[in-house]
């Protein structure tokens, strides 16, 4: 098989990132054939090797994120914590690594597209995504709260976030529902008084006079 034959062929499945056994499938060779013809395509530019066994075709080789679904295999992912708030425009810091809340073991995985770290959450708390161009992204609500309940739960409970621009739309009770979700009630209360001091300090798209500091610990709107 050619080598453009076989690009058109990996290009017909319209995924943005894929595995060596897929592409053996798609091809209809054996993994190590398929690496090879990977390799190649790799040295002319059509595609990029995120990590091993995985490739990144097109577009996706230029977004970090899209990659994300791969690295936790079989285990869903989504990007939360800083890297989502930050795609929200809530924080003006852009992290250097992409932040991502998963079912699997928490640990960093360095690739070629940059530096993942990998938050664990317990199933019962892992949700509150959305598709954003492709990819599985936390609302702004669940990344606050991921990120104050990892803090809490990881002994940081005092980690502090730079100041929020929340959107218009910013909803806390949805905050505070997830907040309510958690099975423990000494991490119920640290990620409140986290979310608070956070919330507190918060500046608001659409400034409304009538809109006071948030106490997520009395409950008041």
């Amino acid at each position: 098989m050619s080598t453009a034959t076989a690009y058109a062929t990996l290009r017909s499945l319209r995924a943005p990132v894929i595995t060596t056994g897929e592409a053996a499938a798609a091809l209809r060779v054996s993994e190590s054939s398929a690496s090879r013809t990977l390799r190649t395509l790799e040295r002319r530019g059509l595609l990029r090797r995120v990590r091993q066994g995985i490739w990144a075709l097109d577009g996706a080789s230029g977004d970090p994120r899209a990659v994300i679904a791969d690295l936790t295999r079989p285990l869903p992912a989504y990007v939360s914590f800083q890297s989502a708030l930050a795609t929200h425009g809530a924080i003006d810091q852009i992290p250097r690594e992409t932040t991502i809340a998963s079912l699997g073991r928490p640990r960093r995985v360095r690739t070629t597209l940059g530096t993942y770290v990998i938050h664990r959450l317990p199933p019962e708390l892992f949700g509150g995504f959305e598709d954003h161009n492709g990819v599985a992204m936390a609302t702004v609500e669940k990344a606050l709260f991921d990120y104050f309940y990892v803090a809490a739960a990881s002994g940081h409970p005092d980690r502090r976030l730079p100041e929020l621009d929340l959107p218009a739309d910013f909803s806390e009770k949805d905050l505070r529902q997830w907040i309510a979700r958690s099975p423990s009630p000494r991490l119920r209360t640290l990620v409140e008084a986290g979310a608070d001091r956070a919330l507190r300090h918060a500046e608001y798209e659409d400034p409304r006079p009538a809109r006071r500091a948030h106490s997520l610990v009395s409950g008041r709107p």
